[in-house]
């Protein structure tokens, strides 16, 4: 389970993977600019402009890679991924995650 998951101790999956997405300002805002579709690194970096330094933009995509939410077009076992990468977000499971989360709290 992703870090920050004892708050939400005994609660589904989904609901754990949505709070963790969203508990980051860092890798809420990024994921808010890919559900309005693909983006490069660079259309992610003048996005966000001054908001976030490049550090925080590669970690938000790197965790929201990990959660199943993001992602992307480099090669695959690349260690660095290339500076035309587009990055991707899974709307469907983020949206069955948010469903799940809505009935969880309002349960």
């Amino acid at each position: 389970m992703p870090p920050g998951d004892r708050a939400l101790f005994g609660a589904p999956e989904r609901v754990v993977r949505f709070q963790s997405a969203y508990s980051a300002p860092s890798r809420a805002a990024i994921l808010r600019l890919l559900l309005k579709g693909p983006m490069s690194y660079d259309a992610i970096f003048d996005a966000v402009g001054d908001a976030l330094v490049r550090s925080s933009v590669h970690v938000a995509l790197r965790e929201l890679a990990a959660l199943g939410y993001v992602s992307d077009d480099a090669p695959p076992g690349a260690l660095r991924k290339p500076q035309a990468t587009t990055f991707t977000a899974d709307r469907q499971l983020i949206a069955e995650d948010w469903a799940a989360t809505h009935v969880y709290l309002f349960a």
